[in-house]
């Protein structure tokens, strides 16, 4: 049995007001390796990002009679961290730590 692969599907989903988008994402939550959902209300997607097929996502939309279009299907492309070995060993040449602000909010020592 081979590895999963991180998906990300994106379908264009009928969603109207909250209670469309609680129901939506109550229903897709139900399936198992999902790692991220997101709801645009103004386009009326849902992303979904996992280890999940889209035909398991779609039937569980579809289960609520909403009207559902595939847009995208592909595997999900992370940008790799780069960390350093030892993050606080300085450098040898100019004895000096640089502090760098990471994109998830912390920082990381180089």
């Amino acid at each position: 049995m081979g590895a999963c692969k991180v998906m990300k599907i994106v379908l264009k989903v009928e969603l109207y007001c909250l209670k469309c988008k609680f129901v939506v994402l109550k229903a897709i939550t139900k399936l198992m390796g999902i790692d991220k959902i997101e709801i645009d209300m103004e386009k009326s997607t849902v992303t979904v990002t996992g280890e999940v097929d889209a035909v398991a996502v779609v039937q569980q939309v579809r289960k609520l009679g909403k009207m559902v279009e595939i847009v995208t299907v592909g595997e999900d492309k992370k940008e790799e961290v780069v960390k350093p070995s030892n993050p606080l060993e300085c450098c040898k040449t100019c004895q000096h730590i640089s502090v760098k602000v990471v994109e998830y909010g912390g920082c990381a020592i180089m």
